[in-house]
């Protein structure tokens, strides 16, 4: 059975990116890793998620064969019988940029020569989205069969006044009641994110967690 492997290449662990690796420590659970984590602080944190590696993942798996990295610029769509024998599928840590900025395959992808890359559809989803999708493939689905909706939209009141509109580009699979799947308070999680990351831009002195 493979192991999922998460390469952490945010430089801060915002509530945002820890609700994305929760739930790929909750749907597969005692099989992630997370690598590349270097901060002490963010090692303390995602021990309680999965076992934590420093090294980066095109360190530590770079010449093995027996790996799938998900990278949206894939040629082949990921299929069940791609899962049957491998020991790693690898899910870029990273938040998708709009448009996207080929960041898997510049950071991941081009220096693990000997892995597989495979895509799960041609839209990009968030790292649970994604996640999700790998464990319903992992049960015999086909991408193609996995329904998901383009876009997410919510708006949250700051005051009587004031609103905050919020806008997510990605691909969010739904379940079988035809629901999004989404990590718990994701909404609410991205909204303070947002709030606190125009915070950042405002001050030079700022630091992420």
């Amino acid at each position: 059975m493979f192991k999922v492997v998460v390469e952490h290449l945010e430089p801060c662990l915002s509530p945002w990116v820890l609700t994305e690796y929760s739930y790929v420590s909750e749907v597969f659970k005692g099989r992630v890793v997370f690598t590349n984590v270097v901060k002490p602080k963010h090692a303390e944190v995602l021990s309680k998620l999965g076992e934590v590696v420093s090294d980066s993942v095109t360190e530590s798996l770079a010449r093995y064969s027996k790996t799938i990295v998900l990278d949206p610029i894939a040629e082949e769509v990921l299929e069940p019988e791609d899962l049957s024998d491998v020991d790693y599928v690898v899910i870029g840590g990273i938040m998708g940029a709009h448009p996207p900025e080929r960041r898997t395959w510049k950071y991941v992808t081009s220096r693990m020569p000997n892995a597989i890359s495979r895509n799960i559809g041609p839209h990009q989803f968030t790292i649970a989205g994604a996640a999700y999708v790998v464990k319903k493939v992992e049960e015999g689905r086909r991408v193609r069969e996995i329904p998901y909706v383009l876009g997410l939209k919510h708006l949250k009141k700051l005051s009587k006044d004031v609103e905050l509109e919020i806008e997510l580009p990605y691909a969010f699979p739904l379940n079988e009641h035809g629901e999004l799947v989404l990590p718990k308070d994701y909404v609410k999680l991205i909204a303070e994110y947002m709030l606190l990351y125009e915070q950042k831009n405002l001050f030079e002195d700022f630091e992420c967690p």
